[in-house]
C-alpha cells in the first residue's frame, strides 16, 4: 500500500486480492471518509480507429513506486505493448495532480488515437453532472425537441466537448445526501487543446479528459454549432510517431458540498486557484463610459412626435424602440439622466424624461390594463407586443419586467437630485408590478387580453419581482417589500435548494437553462439583502452568484485581434458565446457587503474585460461608428470560433454603461 495526503484529503493506492491496484479517495478523519474507491485500470483513456470510443483497455504488468511525496505509475496500454504509459499522482495546494505521458516505445507510428484520463465515481445519475456554460444537472428544462447538449441518446452516452466551451474547464460530479453527500471536479490545467466530459457508465457517472475528441449524447466526433445544430468534427486525434509523446495534466478536486445540490460552487472559488483570472483592462472606466456615450447619443431619435433610443441603427433593420430584454430603452434613458446629472448637462436629462413620457404614454395594452408593449415602429407609427407561433402576441414578463425596473431606476436617480417626478410615472410603475405580480409567481407572459401565459418552469418573471423591490425603494411601501420576498422565496424553494431545476427560460431566444435566469434570481436576494440586511438573503445571494460564475470564463481560449476571453460569461447551454449581460457592479458590490473579496475581483475584472471589442475608431471591429460593440463574441465552436459579430443591439450599450455608470460612482 502506498498512501499520500495534504490539506485533509489522502490517495491510497494498494494491491486488491483476486484483483488490480486500486486507488482509493477520501478525506483524513477518525475514522477516515472515502469519496471514491476505483480500479486502476479505469484510470487510462485509449481509443485508437474512428471513430474513438472511451475505453480503457487498463495496463498491462503496472510498476507502482513512491518518490518522495509522489506516486509513480509505469506500464503498457493493454493490447498495446508498444505505448508506453507513466502516471504521477502527487497533492498541491489540496488538488490532486494527475500527470500522464503516453510513449510510442514502438517502430511503427500510431495512428488516430485518442487518449486521456477518467475517473469513475458513485454517482448514480447523469443529472449529478455539472459542465459549466454546457450541461446543468442533465438541462432538465431545455425543450426536449431541441438539440441541446445531453448525455445520453439514441446512438449511446456520453457528454465530452471541447475545453473551450467551458468557463470553468472542468467537468463535475455531485452524489449522495446529507453527511453521506460528496462531489469531485476534474479540471483540465493547461486547457486549450482538450476536451472534458461525463459518461453514464453502469450505475455510476465517469468523468473524462481526453485529447479533445467528442461525444455529443453518445455520437462520436460530433460538436455542437449553432442553435440546435450539430456537425462532425474529427478534432482530438493523435498520430504518434515512434519516440513522440503525448502529455496531459489534469486535477482532481474532491469534498463534501455546503448543502445538497451545491457541489457546483467548489468549481468557481477552486478554480480561482488553478487560473488565477485576470482578464484584459484595455480602457479605465471614464474612457468606457465616454466611448458608451458616443453610442448612447447616436441611438437618440426624436422625430415624428416620438422620443427615444432605437434598438439598431442603420440600415438592414426595421427602425424603432424596443424596451426591455435586448432593447433596454428605459435603461438608455436612466444612463441619459444619470450623465447628465454627473456632467451637469441638463438636456440629457430633460432627454430622458421625454423617453420615459412617449413610453408611457403610448405603450398601454389596449384589453389589458397594467400591461405595456414592448415595440414602437418609428415609420409604421405602431405599438406591438412580442410574437410567437404558438400564442400570437403576448406581453413578455422578461421585458416588461425590465422596462419597470429602469423606470424606478430613472425615478430614484430624478428624485435623489432633485427633478420634479411625474405622479403618473409612479402610478404606471405600481400598476405594473401589482399587475404582473398580483398572482402568483409572474407567468412567462400575458395575451394581450391579459391572460396568462403558463410558467412552465421559466425563470422570466423574475425581474418583475425585482421590479416589486424597486418599487418599495421609491415608495416606502412594505408591503411590496414582504411580497417581493414571498415570490423569490418561491424560486429559491423552486431552483435554488438544490439547483436539480436550475434557471431556465429567462433569455427569450431560447429554451433552456440560462445565465439571464440566474441574473434575476441574483438580483432579488442582492436587493433584498440590501434592504433587510437578513442572513438568509446573504446566504441565497453568494449561491446565485456561485451559480452565476460558473458561466464566467475563468481563462482565454484562442481569439482573434487578441481578445482575451477571461471575465465574460457565456449565455445558455443553447447558445455558447459569449456577450456582455452581466452584474458586474452588483457581484462586486456583494463581496464588500459580504467581506468576501473574490466577489469584488470577479466583478471588476469582468467589467473591464467588456473594454474589450468596443470601437475606438472608425473601422475598428467591424464598425464606423465609435463607441459600438458586438452582441457575441465566439470563443467556442459554436458560430466561427475566434471571431465576433456586427449585430450591435441597444442592450449592448445600455449594459455597458449602466454598469461602468455604477461602477465609477461607487
Amino acid at each position: 500500500m502506498v498512501r499520500i495526503s495534504e490539506n485533509g484529503r489522502f490517495l491510497r493506492l494498494d494491491e486488491r486480492k483476486g484483483g488490480g491496484p486500486r486507488l482509493t479517495l477520501g478525506t483524513v478523519g477518525a475514522p477516515d471518509a472515502v469519496c471514491g474507491d476505483l480500479a486502476l485500470d479505469d484510470l487510462f483513456v485509449a481509443s485508437f480507429g474512428r471513430p474513438w470510443a472511451p475505453t480503457r483497455p487498463g495496463l498491462l504488468a503496472p510498476d507502482v513506486t513512491r518518490d518522495g511525496d509522489t506516486i509513480r505509475v509505469r506500464g503498457a496500454v493493454a493490447g498495446h505493448r508498444d505505448l508506453a504509459v507513466d502516471l504521477r499522482l502527487r497533492f498541491d495546494n489540496g488538488f490532486l495532480y494527475l500527470d500522464v505521458e503516453y510513449r510510442n516505445e514502438g517502430e511503427v507510428q500510431l495512428r488516430d488515437a485518442v487518449l486521456g484520463i477518467a475517473v469513475p465515481l458513485p454517482a448514480r445519475r447523469p443529472e449529478a453532472v455539472t459542465l459549466p456554460q454546457v450541461y446543468y444537472r442533465g438541462n432538465p428544462s431545455s425543450d426536449p425537441d431541441r438539440t441541446v447538449p445531453r448525455t445520453t441518446g439514441a446512438e449511446g452516452a456520453g457528454l465530452v466537448v471541447e475545453d473551450h466551451r467551458l468557463p470553468v474547464p472542468c467537468a463535475h460530479a455531485e452524489w449522495g445526501a446529507g453527511a453521506t453527500a460528496w462531489y469531485a471536479t476534474l479540471y483540465a490545467v493547461r486547457p486549450g487543446d482538450g476536451s472534458l466530459g461525463a459518461l453514464p457508465v453502469g450505475r455510476g457517472v465517469t468523468l473524462i479528459g481526453a485529447s479533445g475528441a467528442t461525444l455529443f449524447a453518445g455520437r462520436p466526433d460530433t460538436a455542437y454549432v449553432h442553435k440546435g445544430r450539430t456537425a462532425p468534427y474529427d478534432g482530438g486525434y493523435l498520430d504518434l510517431p515512434p519516440g513522440a509523446a503525448h502529455r496531459t495534466r489534469h486535477a482532481l478536486d474532491w469534498g463534501r458540498p455546503v448543502r445538497r445540490g451545491h457541489g457546483f460552487r467548489s468549481m468557481v472559488h477552486r478554480g480561482m486557484d488553478l487560473y488565477r483570472p485576470r482578464g484584459a483592462r484595455p480602457l479605465s472606466l471614464d474612457a468606457l463610459v465616454r466611448l458608451k456615450e458616443r453610442a448612447l447619443d447616436r441611438r437618440w431619435y426624436d422625430a415624428e412626435g416620438a422620443a427615444g433610443y432605437l434598438k439598431f441603427i442603420g440600415p438592414g433593420h426595421t427602425p424603432g424602440f424596443m424596451y426591455g430584454w435586448t432593447g433596454q430603452a428605459l435603461k438608455l434613458a436612466w444612463c441619459d439622466a444619470r450623465l447628465g446629472v454627473d456632467h451637469a448637462e441638463r438636456w440629457r436629462i430633460e432627454r430622458a424624461r421625454r423617453a420615459v413620457d412617449f413610453y408611457l404614454d403610448g405603450s398601454a395594452a389596449p384589453q389589458a390594463p397594467g400591461l405595456r408593449l414592448s415595440f414602437y415602429a418609428t415609420e409604421e407609427r405602431a405599438w406591438s407586443g412580442f410574437d410567437r407561433d404558438d400564442t400570437g402576441p403576448f406581453v413578455s414578463a422578461r421585458a416588461y419586467g425590465d422596462t419597470l425596473c429602469d423606470l424606478a431606476d430613472v425615478i430614484e436617480v430624478f428624485r435623489a437630485h432633485g427633478h420634479a417626478v411625474p405622479h403618473r410615472w409612479v402610478a404606471a410603475l405600481l400598476d405594473g408590478v401589482r399587475t404582473t405580480c398580483g398572482e402568483g409567481l409572474p407567468p412567462y407572459g400575458w395575451l394581450l387580453d391579459g391572460t396568462p401565459l403558463p410558467t412552465d418552469g421559466s425563470a422570466a418573471g423574475l425581474p418583475c419581482v425585482l421590479a416589486l423591490l424597486k418599487a418599495h425603494r421609491v415608495t416606502g411601501d412594505r408591503e411590496l417589500l414582504r411580497h417581493a420576498e414571498r415570490l423569490t422565496d418561491v424560486y429559491r424553494r423552486r431552483n435554488a435548494t438544490d439547483f436539480a431545476t436550475p434557471f431556465a427560460h429567462a433569455t427569450l431566444d431560447a429554451a433552456c437553462e440560462d445565465k439571464e435566469g440566474g441574473i434575476g434570481y441574483f438580483l432579488c436576494a442582492y436587493e433584498l439583502l440590501r434592504l433587510t440586511g437578513k442572513k438568509r438573503w446573504a446566504t441565497a445571494a453568494r449561491a446565485a452568484a456561485d451559480w452565476l460564475l460558473t458561466w464566467v470564463y475563468q481563462w482565454d481560449p484562442p481569439f482573434e485581434n487578441g481578445f482575451r476571453t477571461t471575465g465574460w460569461p457565456g449565455v445558455s447551454v443553447q447558445n455558447h458565446h459569449v456577450d456582455v449581460f452581466f452584474p458586474a457592479y452588483e457581484l462586486a458590490h456583494l463581496g464588500d457587503l459580504l467581506d468576501e473579496p473574490l466577489y469584488r475581483h470577479l466583478g471588476e475584472t469582468t467589467l473591464h474585460a467588456f473594454g474589450q471589442g468596443i470601437c475606438t475608431r472608425p473601422g475598428e471591429w467591424g464598425f464606423q461608428g465609435v463607441g459600438e460593440q458586438a452582441e457575441a463574441f465566439f470563443p467556442t465552436n459554436w458560430q466561427e470560433r475566434g471571431t465576433s459579430n456586427t449585430w450591435n443591439p441597444s442592450w449592448v450599450t445600455a449594459q455597458v454603461l449602466s454598469q461602468a455608470l455604477r461602477m465609477r460612482q461607487g
